[in-house]
Parts: C-alpha cells; structure tokens; sequence
C-alpha cells in the first residue's frame, strides 16, 4: 500500500475532526491556566502587609485581619490609660510588615486605667501632699483651709479618699490644710498679678473672706489677674474681714 493510503487510512475525516477539537480543547485550557488558574494560586503565595488594629475595637481589627486571610489570636490584656477595656494596645507582627496569608496576628487587648492604693497624705505639709499627689499623676482639685488648736499649720488634716482605697491615674483629690491656732489679727497677703483662683484660696489661708470681685477690661494682662484688693498687702487686720478684688477680664 502506497503511503498516501495509508496516511488516508490513519487520518480519516473522524479523526481528523477529533484531533482539530481535542487541540481547541488544549489551547483554551492554556489560556484558562495563564488567566486565571496561575495568577490565583500565585497569589496565595505571595506576601502581605499586615494592616494597623492599634487603637481599634478587639471585634473590629479581628474582622478586618480575617478579611486580609490572616488569622486572629488575642494575646493578653495590659493596663493602658489612653485606650479603654477592648481596644488593641499591641499587635505582633507589627502594621505593614510583609507576611504569608495564613499568618497569625496576636493582639494584646487594654484593660483599661491601672488600678492602684491611695497613697496616705494626712500628716504631710501642704508642698509635700502636692509632691505626692503629683508623682501618683493623681489631681489636686482643691484645698480646704481649717484652723486647728490640734494640728500644726500647714500640716494636712484630711483627704477625699482614704488611704487604702483603689483609685485610678487622674483622680480628683481635696485635701483639708491646718491653719493652726485661731488668731485675732491676720496679716493680709498680697494678691497682685495672681490668678482669682489663687487669690482665693490665698486669702482663705490666711483667715478672710472674698468679698466682692469686680471686672474690668484689660488685655494688657492675663484674664482672672488681680489688678488691685481693697487691703493692702502686709496690712495687719482681724481675722476674717473681707477683702475685695478687682480682675481682668478680655473684652468680649
């Protein structure tokens, strides 16, 4: 048989017709791998950046890094004033480094304001319950001036929260300062340039009384500044007469 027969034998119509959509088949299937098939998987391979959850609710940064294929393990609790029970204060792998999908994610959660004693103030002078209060980050919110036969003056007598008892980082404290003896006659202090905040509390330590406060318009100096009182400084009078002031104020 000559070998165009037997070409014509093998390569039949049929066949022929099979083997042109077997080949359409294979090329479709390369492209569909080089399309699709291949970029997918790729990208399971390649790296990512690990998106910043500090500062976020705990139930939000685990939805947000499960959304980004990596997984969530909650790593703790640490005291954090700035950021309330929940939030996330720490995360490892730190925001944008590079890491595989799949990675696990550890989030250390705030459990808010440290909890501490109250430290003992009674029995300090006045500079050293501010020094105190200070290095605690506790806040001074006032002072109440009593006199006392008992106590020694300048000497603290009592505070707001007892020592002992838990407070937290910014907690407003009052104190009570001794005076002393009661005396009949004060010396009055001077309250020039000083703020009617502390004008005040001047003059309660010293046994008188605000009388009346008046204002007057004058940028030339810090608003609440005492421009004058009605006793002057070093002027010995009885104690508990009233001294009035006179204030700044900006124009409105």
């Amino acid at each position: 048989m000559s070998i165009k027969g037997t070409l014509q034998k093998v390569f039949t119509r049929k066949r022929l017709v099979l083997l042109g959509t077997y080949f359409i088949m294979l090329v479709l299937a390369v492209i569909l791998l080089d399309q699709f098939a291949m970029p997918w998987y790729t990208k399971h391979g390649e790296a990512l950046a690990v998106p910043n959850v500090i500062a976020q609710r705990f139930e939000d940064a685990k939805e947000l890094l499960e959304l980004q294929g990596l997984e969530v393990i909650k790593g703790g609790e640490k005291n954090n004033a700035q950021l309330p029970f929940g939030y996330v204060v720490e995360q490892n792998p730190r925001p944008n480094r590079l890491v595989k999908m799949g990675r696990r994610v550890y989030l250390t959660i705030s459990s808010g304001e440290r909890e501490f004693q109250m430290p003992n103030l009674v029995g300090l002078s006045e500079t050293n319950a501010r020094e105190r209060l200070k290095s605690y980050s506790l806040l001074l919110e006032d002072i109440v001036y009593r006199y006392s036969p008992e106590e020694p003056r300048d000497v603290v007598m009592a505070q707001s929260e007892d020592q002992g008892t838990l407070v937290r980082v910014g907690t407003p404290i009052e104190i009570t300062v001794s005076l002393g003896e009661p005396t009949e006659n004060v010396i009055v202090p001077s309250l020039l340039a000083k703020t009617l905040d502390v004008a005040k509390r001047e003059l309660q330590k010293a046994g008188l009384v605000v009388g009346k406060i008046r204002y007057k318009i004058d940028e030339e100096f810090i608003p609440n500044s005492v421009l004058y009182q009605s006793l002057d400084a070093g002027t010995e009078v009885a104690h508990g007469d009233t001294v009035d002031l006179l204030v700044t104020r900006f124009k409105q």
